[in-house]
């Protein structure tokens, strides 16, 4: 259901409040459209705004959050969302606003978020693999919290749709998997593994930036891809990387190959994405209509 609404600009760009004026949103001066109403677990989800003219400040509204779009072509703008593994079930709503020749605009689509059922996997592993010294769990947590904080880094949008699988035989498992540890619930497994020969080289999806190139316990050789607009992608147990945090990448570059590095018990590619509101599956990003 698309929806166009008088209301309060929320706020300034990526979240800095400040007083805007009186929203008016005549029919056909902003219009949103889904790629899907009915997202499930998982789902990437392409939003597309169309405007009578140029539109200032628009940004693209998901979970409490704003985030900037990119202009596809004159008067038309795209924007990427996704429903995270965690996400309940139910309504939800997408917003953009921004402004035509200084007048505030705010146009709605409903979603709702539909059940997707998840393989569990129960595994027995050593001791030594499972369970961590309180050094290796600093360690651990450490490396999370500077993931995290690149994460929360939001850039201008600079990928295009569509995106480019990151190996040429791109055969994927696990993603959502539910992990049973040793008879432990663990987290979702929020990526996909790919099972390939150790040396097979590893491409960027997507333009962008180099966001980290390091070494971690759990992924080995990493490296994060910030495409803008909240969208990232996520390469580990690389046996090499061929990149440096900085640099600029093109969709299609080798960024490094597939290996065996941090844990894991052979040689895979552990690839994930992230855009605005969660983790997404990447074999559905894949699959968003190409332009």
């Amino acid at each position: 259901m698309i929806r166009h609404s008088r209301r309060t600009l929320a706020g300034v760009l990526l979240g800095l409040i400040s007083a805007a004026p009186a929203l008016a949103a005549p029919d056909g001066a902003l219009s949103i459209s889904v790629s899907t109403g009915t997202p499930a677990s998982g789902d990437p989800v392409l939003v597309e705004v169309a405007a009578n003219g140029p539109v200032d400040n628009l940004v693209l509204l998901w979970k409490g959050a704003a985030w900037p779009m990119r202009e596809a072509a004159p008067g038309r703008y795209e924007g990427l969302i996704g429903v995270d593994l965690d996400d309940p079930e139910g309504p939800a709503a997408v917003a953009a606003e921004g402004f035509l020749d200084g007048t505030g605009f705010r146009a709605e689509a409903e979603v709702r978020i539909s059940p997707r059922k998840f393989a569990v996997q129960r595994l027995t592993l050593p001791k030594g693999m499972a369970e961590f010294d309180n050094a290796t769990l600093d360690r651990i947590g450490a490396e999370a919290a500077e993931l995290s904080r690149r994460f929360s880094r939001v850039t201008p949008p600079r990928w295009r749709i569509p995106f480019l699988p990151p190996v040429e035989e791109y055969r994927p498992t696990n993603f959502g998997a539910r992990r049973v540890i040793n008879g432990d619930p663990r987290m979702p497994h929020s990526a996909v593994d790919i099972n390939l020969p150790a040396g097979t080289p590893v491409r960027a999806i997507a333009d962008g930036r180099v966001a980290f190139a390091e070494e971690q316990f759990f992924g080995g050789r990493s490296v994060v891809i910030d495409h803008g607009g909240g969208v990232f992608s996520v390469y580990y147990h690389l046996k090499e990387f061929s990149v440096a945090e900085g640099q600029e990448i093109s969709r299609g570059d080798r960024i490094g190959s597939v290996g065996a590095t941090g844990r894991a018990t052979g040689p895979h590619l552990h690839f994930g994405v992230r855009v605005p509101g969660g983790r997404v599956d990447p074999t559905r990003l894949f699959a968003l209509p190409g332009r």
